[in-house]
């Protein structure tokens, strides 16, 4: 008993040890649409470097900060890049959505309000405020399976008549989607643009994700074809930062 006990707890370990650890490329394809495209991540120590691979496309590169989340846009083919401060989920590693104003100590707590009726110009009737946005959870199935060796853990977002089926590890690292232009901060998002930041704040990596209607019609798949653990090399840290030639410009104003 005493000898599993300790084998147990020597694989916890490793694992933990594996998740903390890892470094190498991950190789990834993305449909979105007619044409999919084929990502690549190359992992260090505490960056990320996310890059599509197609050339017949000014593809930025995407390079992560992962202590603090900050995210550099690369545009190889103007030589400049941007500097994105980290969004709320990132600081909170949580969902997206509204970050609550701090109280001061011993403040009552604030009553939720109604919406009230909009009142038009002119007199009239009065406008209904609109509805709220549906909050998307992510939730395990409790099914499981291994994919590429990885022990994987079967999760689903359902949304108005689709579903997103997410097979993920806790055994590699938190997720980090490719940034194919500066996210807008404002408007509704649709499920394809927030089921990373769901997964990123479980602290999963998805292995294979894909997205469908209650018809069974798939329209979004993202799924990762190859993981080749790689210790970095010193010439490596070159690879997650801008280049000295680089000109710095100012993130758009949304």
């Amino acid at each position: 008993m005493k000898f599993a006990f300790t084998a147990m707890t020597l694989a916890l370990l490793m694992e933990a040890s594996r998740a903390a650890d890892f470094a190498g490329h991950i190789h990834a394809t993305l449909t979105h649409g007619s044409q999919p495209a084929a990502l690549l991540y190359t992992v260090g120590t505490n960056c990320l470097r996310v890059e599509n691979t197609a050339t017949n496309w000014p593809n930025p590169v995407d390079l992560l900060d992962r202590s603090s989340g900050a995210l550099t846009l690369l545009f190889p083919n103007n030589r400049s890049f941007v500097h994105l401060p980290p969004t709320a989920s990132d600081a909170n590693a949580s969902a997206p959505g509204a970050m609550p104003m701090p109280m001061p100590p011993g403040a009552p707590a604030m009553p939720n309000l109604p919406n009230m009726p909009v009142m038009p110009a002119g007199g009239g009737m009065p406008m209904m405020p609109p509805m709220p946005m549906e909050q998307l959870a992510l939730k395990a199935t409790g099914e499981s399976t291994n994919l590429l060796c990885y022990a994987c853990t079967r999760y689903e977002i359902k949304q108005r008549g689709e579903t997103m089926e997410i097979w993920a590890t806790d055994q590699l690292f938190p997720f980090q989607p490719y940034v194919q232009n500066q996210p807008h901060r404002f408007g509704p998002q649709m499920i394809e643009e927030q089921w990373a930041a769901l997964v990123k704040a479980k602290k999963l990596f998805p292995l294979l994700a894909t997205l469908k209607f209650d018809n069974g019609t798939e329209r979004y798949r993202f799924e990762v074809t190859a993981i080749t653990p790689q210790k970095p090399t010193d010439q490596d840290a070159a690879l997650f930062q801008p280049p000295p030639e680089y000109q710095e410009i100012s993130p758009l104003p949304f």
